[in-house]
């Protein structure tokens, strides 16, 4: 399976997937499913992942939204691709209008982490072994929510971003990864205020990569 649209494709706009297989277009509840049959998972190699990206990226510019679905995700047959998705309609349709319009630009964050800029919940010294690690993870989850180190750019960007995730790492010097959701007629926009914000980080490098599918915007498990 390569991807998850809202919208019928035209057969011929379909092309071949990353093994050449004919890719076909199923009708799973009203959402559009895109798989190929094959015979066994290839491998993940570097130049099979890239045939897979270049398919749906391929997808990506024929459709106004479209969910990418993970390398290696594969099913028996059409029922058990039915059955996997059509109770999850109206998650999926959710998450299809999110990306309507929109590509996805990767941030990594590189540098020393910024002061934790969250309320501090007290924990009592009789707090237990349970209290004191959940207290922890708060902490570690908010953080990597925020991603405290490009708050500058993120406020230059404002509404221009229609959605952000992001990814705490524990590698330095790479602190993070940001995903941003940005909707196409927007580009140029983005780019400016990007740019104009750059200056007001400091203690830290950023790298850009994209346009690309929105990879990081869809569901964990799909299907």
């Amino acid at each position: 399976m390569y991807a998850l649209l809202r919208e019928p494709l035209r057969e011929t706009a379909l092309g071949a997937g990353a093994t050449d297989e004919p890719l076909r277009a199923l009708d799973c509840g009203g959402l559009i499913a895109v798989v190929g049959d094959v015979v066994a998972i290839p491998p993940a190699d570097g130049d099979t992942l890239r045939r897979h990206d270049a398919v749906v990226r391929r997808l990506h510019g024929a459709v106004d939204a479209l969910l990418p679905v993970r390398f290696g995700t594969a099913l028996a047959d059409e029922q058990t691709l039915a059955e996997e998705i059509e109770p999850r309609g109206d998650e999926l349709r959710t998450a299809l209008e999110l990306v309507a319009g929109c590509y996805q630009l990767t941030l990594r964050v590189f540098g020393v982490p910024a002061p934790l800029d969250a309320p501090v919940v007290d924990v009592a010294p009789s707090a237990g072994v349970g209290t004191r690690y959940l207290t922890a993870r708060l902490r570690a989850e908010t953080q990597a929510r925020t991603v405290p180190e490009i708050a500058p750019l993120r406020e230059g960007l404002g509404r221009l971003v229609r959605a952000e995730r992001a990814e705490r790492h524990d590698t330095p010097p790479l602190l993070a990864s940001v995903y941003h959701l940005v909707r196409a007629v927007d580009a140029d926009a983005y780019d400016a205020a990007f740019d104009a914000a750059l200056p007001r980080l400091t203690g830290i490098r950023l790298t850009r990569s994209g346009p690309w599918a929105p990879y990081a915007f869809a569901p964990e498990r799909l299907p």
